[in-house]
């Protein structure tokens, strides 16, 4: 069984003319969602409030399987983001997190609720700020360690949600240093080590030494790397018109935790895997996260319907994986280091209360909606449009 905790947050979506589109969100929680919709067994242990968005979590939790943690309901207020997208549909976010359901983490209740069956446990994102949050999930993620399972890590990295950026890498770092999976983005990488100006993808893998490494290179593909040496990359997949990217990365990582589970793997055996089996995996999850892009937020696909968009016998079958030519093996391999994509400077955050996203695009009713949650919360949500698509 998967096991989940960290950030549980409500997207509001801005579609224009102070119309917002409240979709379920959070990393952990999304990849909860990709996970369940791919059929795994999903534990989801953080606290939801019982507020009208958190019913919203919740509902969209049972939707796609996932059970949630038993008492896992609060009188705080639902954490909030609202999306802005650009002219090419990419997101950022201005988040609201002080003193919400998702921040309280009782961590010896959280512990016992560790199903003997627990196989991966999975944490990141908001969850590893500097704060309370981010030493009480190391305490959760070393007592799943202990347990025997597998640890993920998406460091997911939030620069303007802090104001001590050393003491935020260093707590990263501390997570990195006991992972087993480990999902990068181009944007973490330039983030957790600005210093590495030079193959700073190879140091990263041998700083760390993940047993299996995704490094994600938006609309470039996937790149995966395990301790065994195995390099393969795969495309990014898009089988429609794009809506948005809210999600991709978590879905990405999502079909992850549900492979290495399916497949039985520890965290050991990812550093076995073939280049075959790892290309299968990769290409699954470029698709799941590319018919996640056809859709407003993160609305992670079946099993079902990832194979009937791209016809994949993979897609829709659980049973062992098909092996691909050697040829198409090394055709798709990439060498570590081989530089990193350009990213954008953060923006200074808001306030205490609000912080931006380093990729916050210049719209004026996401400035709008921002000072009038911090005024008075209910109002905002009054202007939101709820959504359970």
């Amino acid at each position: 069984m998967i096991v989940i905790g960290g950030d549980a947050i409500v997207d509001l979506i801005d579609r224009g003319q102070r119309l917002f589109e409240a979709c379920p969100g959070g990393s952990t929680l999304n990849c909860a969602l990709a996970s369940g919709q791919l059929g795994s067994d999903v534990l989801y242990v953080s606290t939801l409030s019982r507020d009208a968005y958190g019913d919203l979590l919740f509902d969209r939790l049972q939707e796609c399987h996932v059970t949630l943690r038993a008492d896992a309901r609060s009188d705080a207020y639902s954490s909030l983001a609202v999306v802005s997208l650009d002219e090419t549909n990419q997101p950022s976010y201005a988040f609201y997190r002080d003193g919400t359901a998702d921040r309280e983490i009782p961590v010896d209740a959280v512990i016992a609720s560790f199903p003997p069956q627990m196989s991966i446990f999975h944490v990141g994102s908001c969850a590893l700020i500097p704060s309370d949050d981010q030493d009480a999930w190391l305490q959760i993620v070393l007592a799943a360690q202990e347990r025997g399972a597998l640890i993920s890590i998406d460091p997911n990295c939030r620069p303007s949600m802090t104001t001590d950026p050393d003491r935020y890498r260093k707590g990263i770092a501390r997570f990195l240093q006991v992972a087993d999976l480990v999902k990068l983005s181009d944007e973490d990488l330039e983030y957790l080590h600005p210093e590495w100006t030079d193959q700073a993808l190879s140091r990263f893998i041998e700083t760390y030494s993940p047993q299996l490494c995704v490094y994600t290179r938006g609309s470039e593909g996937l790149t995966g790397f395990t301790g065994g040496g195995v390099r393969v990359s795969v495309e990014a997949s898009l089988p429609g018109p794009l809506s948005d990217t809210v999600g991709a990365g978590d879905s990405v990582h999502g079909t992850l935790l549900s492979e290495i589970d399916r497949l039985g793997l520890s965290g050991r055996a990812l550093s076995e895997l073939t280049v075959e089996t790892l290309k299968e995996v990769l290409t699954l999850a470029s698709q799941v996260a590319g018919v996640n892009c056809t859709r407003a937020g993160c609305q992670p696909p079946t099993r079902e319907e990832v194979a009937t968009l791209f016809g994949s016998r993979r897609a829709a079958s659980s049973k062992a994986l098909m092996a691909s030519s050697a040829s198409e093996d090394l055709k798709n391999s990439v060498a570590i280091g081989s530089g990193s994509a350009k990213v954008a400077k953060p923006r200074e955050a808001k306030s205490n209360s609000w912080s931006t996203d380093r990729r916050l695009a210049t719209n004026s009713s996401v400035s709008t909606a921002i000072s009038c949650i911090r005024s008075n919360i209910s109002s905002a949500l009054s202007t939101a449009s709820l959504s359970r698509a």
